[in-house]
C-alpha cells in the first residue's frame, strides 16, 4: 500500500500549479488607465479610472470591465514588461460588467484562452491576477466558493450565474482575469463587497464569451429582455424523467420585474425554465443566448416546471434598453 502524500508535498505541489499559471498568463495581462472624458473641477479628483484587463486574441482585443473605462475617455495600457500603447473602446456592456478594448500594438501579442466555466466545482482552485491598488501584476489564490450567485451590476441590473471566491481582490483588480490551474480564464473578475473578507465575485467565462462575440459583431449586445432573475439549479433525475427532459439542470426565477413581459405572462417566482420555443435550457448562459435580438417583439413560448407540474406560457419578450 502506498503511503498518502505529506502536507509538505500537497503543498509544494500546489505552490509549482500556481507558479506555473502565473508564468504562462502574465504576459497577457495588463494594466489600464482611463482618463475622464470631461476635464473635472478642481478638488473633485482625477475624474479617470484604472483596472485590469487581458489579451483574448494575439492580434490585440482585451478583456475588461465595463466600468474600467467608464470614465469615457483616451485609455492607456501598461503590459507586464512596463511598455505602453494606446487602446480603445471596441464596446461595453454594463449589464454583464464587460467591454472588449483593442491595442494599437504592431506585434503579435501572448493571449489568454477563455475555458469552460460550466464544468467548475465549488472548492475548485482559482487564481487571480491584477494590478490591485497599482500594485502590477499582483497574484492571489482561493477556492470556488459558490456558484450561481447573482450580482447587481451599476446599471442596476443583475448579472446572473456569477462565480463567488475567496481568491483576495481589491480595487485594481477589477477586469482581470481568474484562472483555473490549467492556465484557462474561468472567469473576469468584477466586484468585491466592501467590509467583508474573501467576498469576491467574477462574471463566468461562459457569459464573457458571449458578449465579445456580440460587442465584436455589432458594437453592442442586444437582448431580448423577459424582465427577470434567474439562476442555474440542480434538476432532480427523477423529476426530469418523469417530465422526459433530458436535462440535469433548469434555469429557476428568483425575481421578476413588476409590469415586464414575465409578470404579464403570469410567470412566478421559482419557476423553473426547461425549454423556449422547444429548444431545451439547462443554464442560465445558454437562456441569455436564446434571448438574441431575433427574439425581440416575437411570440416567444416557454415551458416551465412549477411544484411538481409543467406548463407552458406565451410572452412577448421586449429590447432591454
Amino acid at each position: 500500500m502506498m503511503n498518502p502524500p505529506d502536507d509538505l508535498e500537497l503543498l509544494d505541489a500546489y505552490s509549482r500549479c500556481v507558479v506555473d499559471t502565473l508564468e504562462r498568463t502574465r504576459a497577457g495581462v495588463v494594466s489600464l488607465q482611463v482618463e475622464a472624458a470631461r476635464p473635472v473641477r478642481r478638488g473633485t479628483g482625477s475624474g479617470g479610472g484604472s483596472g485590469s484587463g487581458f489579451l483574448i486574441t494575439p492580434d490585440g482585443y482585451a478583456l475588461t470591465n465595463s466600468h474600467v473605462v467608464a470614465p469615457g475617455g483616451a485609455v492607456r495600457v501598461r503590459f507586464d514588461d512596463d511598455t505602453e500603447c494606446d487602446a480603445r473602446v471596441v464596446g461595453t456592456d454594463p449589464d454583464t460588467d464587460l467591454a472588449v478594448v483593442h491595442l494599437g500594438a504592431p506585434r503579435a501579442l501572448s493571449h489568454l484562452e477563455l475555458g469552460d466555466s460550466t464544468r467548475l466545482r465549488v472548492g475548485q482552485v482559482a487564481i487571480a491576477i491584477g494590478n490591485p491598488l497599482g500594485l502590477g501584476h499582483t497574484v492571489t489564490t482561493g477556492v470556488i466558493s459558490a456558484l450561481g450567485r447573482s450580482l447587481r451590476a451599476q446599471s442596476g441590473r443583475s448579472i446572473d450565474n456569477v462565480i463567488q471566491t475567496d481568491a483576495s481582490l481589491n480595487p485594481g483588480n477589477s477586469g482581470g482575469p481568474l484562472l483555473d490551474t490549467r492556465a484557462q480564464v474561468i472567469g473576469v473578475n468584477t466586484a468585491i463587497i466592501k467590509g467583508a473578507q474573501s467576498l469576491c465575485f467574477a462574471v463566468p467565462a461562459q457569459t464573457a464569451r458571449w458578449v465579445v462575440s456580440e460587442l465584436l459583431r455589432h458594437g453592442r449586445v442586444r437582448r431580448a429582455w423577459l424582465g427577470v432573475a434567474a439562476r442555474t439549479v440542480p434538476l432532480a433525475r427523477r423529476v426530469a424523467r418523469h417530465h422526459g427532459l433530458h436535462l440535469d439542470s433548469a434555469v429557476q426565477l428568483d425575481d421578476i420585474t413588476p409590469e415586464g413581459p414575465a409578470s404579464r405572462a403570469g410567470l412566478r417566482i421559482g419557476d423553473r425554465i426547461v425549454t423556449v420555443d422547444d429548444a431545451v435550457v439547462g443554464d442560465v448562459d445558454h437562456l441569455h443566448r436564446l434571448l438574441g435580438s431575433e427574439r425581440i417583439g416575437r411570440p416567444t413560448r416557454l415551458d416551465l416546471l412549477r411544484g411538481s407540474g409543467r406548463s407552458s406560457v406565451q410572452l412577448v419578450p421586449e429590447l432591454r434598453r
